[in-house]
């Protein structure tokens, strides 16, 4: 069963021996022309015409969709990493420099992002740090921390909305009507 078709073919009588040496004259008349098809396309710099429908063509295709599809998945995975690693210091920044004392009996309130008043227990000292600015309150995973205001500042930079609360002082303006009242310090809100 190793001979060709058209062994087959004369042997079972169905064709001729010319019918064979026509099919295959033309066989090679076919071939010779398409490698001199190709020779003078080659010369001129230009290239056979791309076939869509062939089966090469449609499988260079799908391996284009194939790498660019990898790289996008490359991409997600990438900027999830470093979602990760950023989370990851910001919960290193917090637990290493947050200042709460567990023996603190102030309340503080301050308005949330989400425009809710929250209430964090601070000592005296931390009050007025608290209102001057030096430490700011900061969120990780619904627990509110005091940290100083260079590590919020940190935080500002990596992930903005873990700070939740920091005082500026404001410059007051010229036109403010209460500039001239001065805020009293034993005021709580």
């Amino acid at each position: 069963m190793s001979h060709s078709l058209q062994d087959q073919l004369l042997k079972m009588g169905i064709a001729s021996q010319e019918q064979a040496k026509k099919a295959d004259k033309q066989a090679k008349l076919k071939t010779h022309q398409q490698q001199k098809k190709k020779r003078k396309l080659k010369k001129r710099g230009t290239t056979e015409p791309i076939d869509t429908d062939s089966v090469a063509y449609q499988a260079a295709k799908a391996r284009e969709k194939e790498i660019e599809r990898a790289t996008e998945l490359n991409r997600q995975r990438e900027v999830q990493r470093l979602e990760k690693e950023l989370q990851a210091q910001v919960r290193d920044l917090i637990k290493r420099h947050q200042v709460n004392d567990r023996n603190a009996d102030i309340a503080y309130n301050f308005v949330d992002g989400s425009q809710l008043v929250q209430k964090i227990f601070v000592t005296a000292k931390q009050q007025q740090q608290l209102s001057s600015g030096f430490v700011a309150v900061a969120v990780l995973e619904g627990v509110y921390y005091l940290v100083p205001a260079p590590i919020a500042e940190k935080l500002l930079e990596r992930v903005p909305e873990t700070v939740v609360y920091l005082s500026k002082d404001e410059v007051s303006d010229e036109d403010d009507p209460y500039a001239d009242y001065p805020i009293p310090d034993d005021l709580m809100w």
